[in-house]
């Protein structure tokens, strides 16, 4: 999957972040359809986002997993952080969301741009600690989606790109956030200079 974000900065230093219209499209459609289906279909699809990223993680060594392409790029390590603190909160907003209450702390604040792009709240050492905590969030995740059809539907959070989720929606994001940032990591494998072990 590629959403063909891009990103400019403002006068003021601010980073900003845009997507083509035909992919927003694209997730909007995708969000609406898969949130209309069984708990059983919703998981399976966030399942294959997941299983995506771990098979990316295949053979790595930790020294290759730390590796970055240039100075400003995230190494395997730094996007899997990412990669899981989506997953945290995706879990927990879900499940949140669903029982008709956001999470503690959570208000408008946290849904504009910068307190979204690019979030990380975790930082891993190994490639088996941050695989290990990637399947700990997306168990979490599954929980909450098999029993999905009981939650409340009502409240809604705001994603800076993509508008107002109820807890269903947001489940089923999870496998778009998988998808985007999967290939991420073949790139950084492909990039030249990467290590051979």
């Amino acid at each position: 999957m590629n959403l063909r974000i891009t990103y400019t900065t403002t006068p003021e230093g601010e980073r900003k972040a845009s997507i083509p219209d035909d992919a927003s499209t694209f997730v909007l459609d995708f969000i609406r359809e898969t949130a209309a289906k069984t708990p059983d279909e919703i998981a399976a699809t966030v399942q294959d986002g997941h299983d995506a990223v771990i098979r990316n993680l295949a053979g790595l060594s930790d020294a290759q997993a730390r590796f970055k392409p240039s100075p400003g790029d995230w190494s395997v390590l730094e996007t899997m952080a990412h990669i899981v603190t989506v997953k945290r909160i995706m879990a927990a907003l879900s499940t949140s969301l669903g029982s008709g209450k956001l999470p503690p702390g959570f208000g408008p604040q946290f849904e504009e741009e910068r307190a979204q792009d690019g979030v990380t709240a975790v930082r891993f050492d190994t490639i088996a600690g941050a695989r290990d905590a990637a399947d700990a969030a997306h168990r979490d995740l599954l929980a909450f989606i098999a029993g999905v059809d009981s939650a409340d539907t009502t409240l809604t959070f705001r994603h800076f790109f993509f508008g107002a989720m109820n807890a269903r929606q947001w489940a089923c994001f999870q496998y778009i956030h998988d998808g985007d940032h999967a290939p991420q990591i073949l790139r950084i494998r492909q990039s030249a200079g990467f290590p051979v072990t």
